[in-house]
C-alpha cells in the first residue's frame, strides 16, 4: 500500500509505503503531487518506508514510479524515514546529485522528520 497525504495549506507531502504497491496507489500519489506542484510550484516530501513486499509491486506501479522521476526537479527538501541502510545511502546521493537538501531519519524519528521538513 502506498498512502499519500498532504499537510493542509502546505507543500509538505508524506508518502508511506508498506506492503505491496499497485498502479492505482501510484496514480493517487501522482495526482496528489500534481496538485501540490500546481498550488506551490515545489514539494517538500517525507518518504516513509515500511515493510515493503517487493514481490507484491505490480509492473505497472514500477513503470509509473519511473515516470515520477520528473517530480524530483520540484523537490525543495526530502526526508527519508527508514531503517533500511541502503536507502539511507540513496538519500545521500539525492543531495549530491540533485542538490536537494535530504536527511535520513529512522522510523522511530518520524516526528523529527516532520519538524525538519517544516523548517524554513
Amino acid at each position: 500500500m502506498l498512502e499519500t497525504t498532504v499537510q493542509s495549506g502546505t507543500n509538505i507531502v508524506t508518502i508511506t509505503a508498506d506492503g505491496g504497491v499497485t498502479a492505482e496507489d501510484m496514480q493517487r500519489m501522482r495526482a496528489v503531487l500534481d496538485e501540490v506542484v500546481r498550488e506551490h510550484d515545489s514539494v517538500r516530501m517525507v518518504a516513509v518506508r515500511g515493510d515493503i513486499d517487493l514481490a507484491d509491486i505490480s509492473p505497472r506501479a514500477l513503470w509509473l514510479d519511473l515516470k515520477s522521476a520528473g517530480y524530483l526537479k520540484r523537490l525543495e527538501r526530502l526526508a527519508v524515514v527508514t531503517d533500511v541502510d541502503w536507502e539511507a545511502k540513496l538519500s545521500e546521493w539525492t543531495t549530491d546529485l540533485l542538490h536537494v537538501p535530504t536527511r535520513r531519519f529512522r522510523l522511530d524519528e518520524r516526528t523529527a522528520a516532520l519538524a525538519w521538513i517544516s523548517q524554513p
